[in-house]
């Protein structure tokens, strides 16, 4: 197991589930929880160690969970050694998606994903011919301003956009789906993981969360994929996979009487969506900028530094200011990666919004 600085919550973990290895990446909780371990308990340090864990020869799945671009290397490392991969780190496929899946054939691993949208696409197409797909479609539940005018998110504060209706998640990817650039990260997502033209990816606004996501077939027959919103379902499914064990989840409450409703994304109120299209089309790495400067802006805005309304203007604008390249390799990645975050810090010193 791995972890950034909870290390007391780690070992709690390692004993209860008798896990003999603990990674933590921050060097001095390491230092520190190293001191608390029992002998049976190996703990590793340092920015590595969650990459040395997911190397392992003794290791057959790697879950990888980390949020944002610290993912990256954990997530290639598993698919260099052939692992199969859970992931729920989409920032892993946005920045490197090329590169994550090429790697993966090219050492016979498997990507599942582990986000729920990804997961109902992923059951949905299982064992489906290629030629047969019209079409992709993600749901979103339109975050916790759905139907708001540009004009009301003017105000809008920090714990009005942490507040969301549906899934609880950490601070960046809440805000993220207040804005909806967390859906236009899916969308990038998706593309990579079953080689989907962007044209053919979609979303829709579906505030209930119970249908996760759609696919068209070429006989314009829809096949969904539904389940109660809870996290369980999908990470269950992805350490199982290909079995299907028995879950405690709560069944589905359809039969109950709920109604499902479905509506277009509001690209003029959320252009992140749109920007996060836009990216994808460009290529290369400018999803890995578009992807640094919103965590830059998040962190922004929930320090009081940047307006809601002003997350996708300071997106473009590091968007045309960083230099688009091809993005073949891990360490252009990183440099695009870099360079986008200092960018972005630089446009909000200068306050240029």
């Amino acid at each position: 197991i791995s972890a950034h600085r909870s290390g007391e919550a780690a070992l709690a973990q390692a004993k209860r589930l008798g896990i003999s290895h603990v990674a933590l990446t921050d060097k001095n909780t390491a230092s520190a929880t190293a001191k608390l371990a029992p002998g049976d308990v190996v703990v590793l340090g340092g920015a590595e160690s969650a990459v040395e864990l997911a190397s392992r020869d003794d290791v057959d799945l790697v879950v990888n969970g980390i949020v944002g671009r610290a993912g990256l290397e954990a997530s290639l490392a598993a698919v260099r050694k052939g692992k199969m991969l859970a992931l729920a780190n989409k920032e892993s496929l946005v920045l490197a998606g090329e590169l994550i899946m090429r790697t993966a054939r090219e050492n016979g691993a498997r990507v599942i994903p582990v986000d729920s949208e990804h997961s109902g696409l992923f059951q949905c197409l299982e064992h489906r011919d290629p030629d047969q797909v019209a079409r992709l479609i993600l749901t979103a539940s339109g975050g916790p301003f759905r139907g708001r005018s540009a004009e009301d998110l003017k105000g809008v504060t920090p714990e009005e956009a942490l507040n969301h209706p549906v899934w609880p998640m950490g601070p960046r990817i809440t805000v993220d789906s207040a804005t909806l650039f967390n859906k236009g990260l899916e969308v990038i997502e998706t593309h990579w993981l079953f080689d989907v033209p962007l044209d053919r990816i979609e979303v829709w606004v579906h505030p209930q969360s119970v249908v996760h996501a759609l696919v068209e077939l070429n006989d314009r027959t829809l096949i969904a994929q539904l389940s109660t919103p809870d996290m369980i379902f999908p990470v269950q499914y992805a350490m199982s996979y290909p079995q299907r064990w028995e879950t405690r989840g709560p069944s589905c409450s359809l039969p109950m009487g709920q109604d499902l409703g479905f509506e277009s994304p509001d690209f003029e109120t959320f252009p992140a969506l749109k920007i996060a299209y836009g990216a994808a089309e460009r290529g290369g790495t400018a999803p890995a900028i578009l992807n640094a400067a919103d965590e830059i802006a998040v962190e922004a805005f929930l320090a009081g530094r940047l307006p809601f309304p002003e997350i996708p203007r300071l997106l473009e604008q590091v968007l045309e200011t960083v230099t688009i390249r091809p993005a073949d390799s891990l360490e252009a990645v990183a440099t695009a990666d870099a360079e986008a975050r200092e960018a972005a810090r630089s446009h909000l010193e200068g306050r240029t919004l």
